[in-house]
């Protein structure tokens, strides 16, 4: 097996080339709605880490990165309660709104739940709440909009922890 260049055969290099696959999947996973991708984006960073310790971020970094993905999972269902809120839903339509987010975990097809969860889910409860359909489009709307603020934050946070793996490694 002399033929085979050294880079090939090396660890760094394996380690790598697993921590982009978990970066692109990760990244891809932050833009759906509940979706962890932040943390497949920290799981790829802890797997390096712990695959060739000496060629990676510091345990500080990886902490760091842990509570801004904690935050940003938060936020998601935070920002799409604020977003049905902020429309002018009840707290009806703003628990609608994380039911939503929350069934559509469990209901296929994912993608189209995902984003139409909280927006349907806010719409009923208002509904049900006896508001008129207008409001209660309001607040579905409101939920569509916290969902879209939740997606950039997690998109920023994510390209964040991508970014200070190169920067501090």
């Amino acid at each position: 097996m002399d033929w085979i260049p050294d880079f090939l055969t090396s660890a760094p290099f394996w380690a790598m080339g697993m921590l982009w696959l978990f970066f692109i999947v990760g990244f891809i996973a932050t833009i759906l709605p509940v979706a962890p991708g932040n943390f497949v984006v920290l799981l790829g960073i802890v797997i390096h880490k712990l695959w060739v310790p000496d060629h990676s971020v510091g345990w500080t970094f990886i902490l760091v990165m842990l509570l801004l993905s904690c935050l940003a999972m938060a936020g998601d269902y935070a920002l799409t309660y604020w977003g049905a809120k902020r429309f002018g839903a009840t707290w009806r339509g703003g628990v609608g709104a994380l039911v939503g987010a929350l069934a559509a975990l469990f209901i296929p097809p994912p993608l189209f739940w995902l984003i139409f969860g909280p927006l349907i889910g806010a719409i009923l409860f208002e509904l049900i709440g006896g508001q008129e359909w207008k409001h209660a489009g309001k607040a579905g709307i409101g939920s569509f909009v916290g969902g879209v603020v939740a997606m950039l934050c997690k998109i920023m946070i994510s390209a964040g922890m991508i970014a200070g793996f190169f920067v501090y490694s």
